[in-house]
């Protein structure tokens, strides 16, 4: 009796100890990543007789096949932000915001906003297509080669080291663009255009942005390789760069950087252009071999 009574506490000790010893069920994987900043922070009503809600919702997409791009369209008032990152995949935040007289009204018209992602397309709408009291703003993360169409109205749309075909549109809103590449084109009528360009040079076809109405703001690294072109037919350039290969009128640019390479195109109608590189040793003019 004694010895089956050792045997029963002996097994009920080895039960746990055993249980403690078993494998853990691997944890699902996350893909790491850079932390969105769109938020609902801050955010209040512009108006006193309105109220203000706002939300956000976060998607995953697959990242569009080479030659398709991912377009983004922000529709009447909404921004758009697109950063590169180091997974695979399309991450999204979506900032969707309803004002009303009330706060369910408020709440109610945010709620009513439908995202679509079909065909590579990130787009908001609600029923009837009515426009008025509500904007979605995106922030996105998408691989580094990715083509890119971007439009607004009068949103802001900025793209950050992403290099692919690049197409952005917006009638009243500012693009900027800051360590892109690839064959970059950029419009806006009412916005400014600011332009900062890292690495050694320009990879990729080439650049060409306008605007009708806004200034322009160009910054360039110390040692950089390209042809640069900038313009204004009201405004007045001024450049600061590194290279004697250059000729600097009050409305037009051109100069050469470095062993020059792809063209680099911005200009304006009315608006001002300050082209900068950062304090660097000025280029000497290349030599002619005599008789030349």
């Amino acid at each position: 009796m004694n010895y089956l009574f050792a045997c029963i506490l002996a097994s009920a000790v080895a039960l746990p100890a055993a249980a403690q010893k078993a494998p853990a069920k691997p944890r699902a994987k996350t893909e790491p990543g850079p932390a969105f900043t769109l938020t609902c922070t801050g955010r209040t009503s512009g108006s006193a007789l309105q109220k203000l809600y706002c939300e956000t919702r976060d998607l995953t997409l697959p990242a569009p096949p080479t030659g398709t791009p991912l377009v983004v369209d922000a529709r009447l008032n909404g921004t758009v932000t697109v950063r590169s990152w180091a997974g695979p995949t399309v991450r999204v935040r979506a900032r969707v915001q309803g004002r009303a007289a009330s706060e369910a009204t408020a709440k109610a018209l945010a709620a009513s906003v439908r995202i679509s992602t079909q065909n590579n397309t990130l787009r908001a709408a609600r029923p009837h297509e009515a426009l008025d009291g509500w904007e979605v703003s995106y922030e996105v993360l998408v691989p580094s080669q990715t083509d890119l169409t971007l439009r607004s109205i009068n949103g802001h749309l900025a793209v950050e080291n992403v290099r692919g075909t690049l197409r952005c549109e917006s009638t009243a809103g500012n693009l900027s663009f800051s360590g892109v590449g690839g064959d970059v084109r950029g419009k806006t009528t009412a916005g400014s255009l600011s332009l900062t360009l890292t690495g050694a040079a320009w990879e990729g076809p080439g650049l060409d942005v306008s605007t009708a109405n806004g200034s322009i703001s160009w910054q360039l690294p110390a040692v950089y390789a390209a042809t640069i072109m900038a313009r204004t037919v009201q405004g007045r350039v001024q450049a600061e760069l590194n290279t004697r290969r250059k000729s600097v009128l009050p409305h037009n640019l051109v100069a050469t950087l470095g062993k020059g390479g792809a063209q680099l195109r911005a200009a304006t109608v009315t608006g001002n252009v300050t082209v900068r590189q950062a304090p660097g040793t000025t280029e000497t003019l290349p030599a002619t071999e005599p008789g030349k």
